[in-house]
């Protein structure tokens, strides 16, 4: 399973949109990945 597909199943239940910007800082999401992320959680 990649990091993209973690952040989709576990966003907002698990990990927080702080997570998800962590992610994006150390190159693991791309900021377009983590924008679809925090947009499908809302």
């Amino acid at each position: 399973m990649s990091v993209y597909e973690m952040a989709v199943k576990y966003y907002p239940r698990l990990w927080s949109g702080e997570r998800i910007e962590a992610l994006v800082d150390a190159g693991r999401l791309t900021r377009e990945e983590a924008d679809a992320v925090l947009e499908k959680g809302q």
